[in-house]
């Protein structure tokens, strides 16, 4: 193989390696107006669609929404074994953020 096709390969291995996110859990918090709290989580280096998880998370985290509560209304918090972290209120939930919470909430593990 000559030099320029192994280059080229490094080249597609970094990419590769690049493009996983290198998640492992992540997991959805409801914390509603009295305290109460839903907490789901998906670990994603144990399920076979684990790189959908990663993606939509990546993309759910990619802009932040703001946090801005409002007094007796649910807030949610997602969070990423990296330390990321997000508080949103419920009023401000909205795009990949909401597809992520509404699917961890409804087909995530109990913690």
């Amino acid at each position: 193989m000559r030099e320029g096709g192994v280059q080229h390969l490094r080249g597609l291995y970094q990419a590769f390696r690049q493009e996983q996110t290198g998640l492992v859990r992540v997991v959805a918090t409801w914390i509603g107006q009295d305290g109460t709290m839903l907490r789901r989580m998906v670990d994603t280096c144990r399920r076979v669609d684990g790189r959908q998880w990663e993606h939509l998370a990546t993309r759910a985290l990619e802009f932040p929404l703001p946090y801005r509560p409002v007094p007796g209304a649910p807030i949610y918090g997602v969070s990423l074994d990296d330390g990321t972290a997000v508080l949103v209120a419920e009023h401000d939930l909205c795009g990949p953020l909401l597809d992520l919470v509404t699917a961890l909430l409804a087909l995530g593990d109990e913690i």
